[in-house]
């Protein structure tokens, strides 16, 4: 007799109770909140760093802002990941003349994501494999 034999074995399916389309929502909405930390940092003229996020040496690592300066005006790529999101199906970038109007586009989108108006999007993003670019 093994020690194994007194063992009760059996096949079993683990079923996992979570919702992906809540989970892509909330992780969306982390990178929104994330986003006005960089945006109040950049008000500072700082560079803001997460402390959760450490680099090999121990440094806190700088998070990428959403959002950029070009020409006369300031642009904002919505992520997931590091994937930019194609929200309207094409165009991957939202334009304000002003960094002050940066917090409402992203309070915008933050309701969207909450009514589910995102959801398709957050999908195809989420999705493994081949990936569109986004010119």
């Amino acid at each position: 007799m093994t020690s194994l034999d007194k063992l009760n074995f059996q096949t079993v399916s683990r079923q996992i109770d979570r919702d992906p389309l809540a989970e892509r929502r909330a992780r969306f909405r982390a990178g929104i909140a994330e986003q006005r930390l960089v945006l109040a940092a950049l008000a500072r003229g700082e560079a803001y760093t997460d402390p959760n996020r450490v680099s090999k040496t121990g440094k806190a690592r700088a998070v990428r802002p959403w959002f950029f300066q070009q020409g006369t005006g300031w642009f904002i790529q919505a992520r997931y990941g590091a994937r930019i999101l194609l929200l309207d199906g094409k165009s991957n970038a939202i334009s304000v003349s002003k960094v002050a109007e940066i917090e409402p586009v992203l309070s915008a989108l933050e309701r969207a994501a909450e009514a589910g108006e995102l959801d398709a999007v957050l999908a195809a993003a989420a999705r493994r494999g081949k990936v569109e670019k986004a010119q």
